[in-house]
């Protein structure tokens, strides 16, 4: 297992990212409905699943391999 921890140039990427991700959340919640924010998320929330699934099944190994006759 390998521990990772962020420098403090790391943090303050973290942090002005996570500000940022506030003013656009605040930014969204004032431009849509109730209803088209909460189908806003849900797209989110499915488009960040299947990226999550794409990018696991794309770096894990394979089970078998094919080989050349």
């Amino acid at each position: 297992m390998q521990i990772a921890t962020l420098t403090d140039e790391g943090h303050a990427l973290l942090d002005r990212a996570y500000q940022e991700v506030v003013i656009l959340e605040r930014a969204l919640t004032d431009a849509f409905t109730s209803s088209e924010h909460a189908a806003l998320c849900e797209l989110l929330e499915r488009a960040t699943t299947l990226l999550i699934q794409q990018t696991r099944h794309a770096t894990a190994p394979h089970a078998t391999e094919e080989r050349s006759h």
